[in-house]
């Protein structure tokens, strides 16, 4: 069943007194009677985009742009990342999306299924994570505040903090970094 279409126009917004139970404690008055606050906004389905003034459907209580209003904004701040060139082997990503891209022929496919150009997909370059160094403080639960690594120990650490610097995790997270393939585009088709 489709809900009924409310818009704030519709809402009549009328001030009331509610009755609760309460104690005072100290000379301060404290409710005992839970008091659910409530915000307009759960209840408005339809909403007038603060930037164009159109009318649309809220998807989310918190809307109060337009899914075009919200796409412009989106591609005002993708554009003010800084823009590099793509290696070609470094993951992408869609900007503020997690659908990720680990070769061009995949972001060709996407193109093809969803009948969008690759010039239009706002693209971002990924950093690869790697594991974080262990240092001293990591036993600090274990020994007194005065204790002091051998130098073996010291030794040992380092060694594997060299070994951690060479392991990926194999994840990948979007930077702030965007990436323009039209030119790569090109080379691939008239390489």
């Amino acid at each position: 069943m489709e809900k009924a279409k409310v818009t704030r126009k519709d809402l009549e917004i009328k001030k009331g007194t509610i009755e609760v139970d309460f104690i005072i404690v100290d000379g301060k008055t404290v409710n005992l009677t839970p008091v659910n606050y409530q915000s307009i906004e759960k209840y408005i389905t339809h909403e007038e985009c603060i930037d164009c003034g159109t009318e649309f459907a809220k998807r989310f209580s918190y809307d109060r742009k337009c899914s075009v209003c919200q796409s412009l904004d989106e591609i005002v701040k993708y554009n003010e990342l800084p823009l590099v060139e793509w290696d070609g082997e470094s993951a992408l990503a869609l900007y503020n999306d997690d659908l990720y891209f680990f070769d061009y022929e995949s972001i060709e496919q996407y193109c093809e299924e969803h009948e969008t150009e690759i010039s239009s997909l706002l693209l971002v370059v990924c950093e690869r994570s790697y594991f974080g160094h262990i240092d001293y403080e990591h036993f600090a639960d274990n020994v007194h505040e005065d204790w002091e690594p051998s130098t073996e120990m010291k030794a040992k650490l380092e060694e594997f903090n060299k070994f951690l610097d060479s392991q990926s995790t194999e994840t990948w997270f979007p930077s702030k970094k965007r990436v323009d393939l039209t030119e790569f585009a090109k080379e691939v088709y008239n390489g």
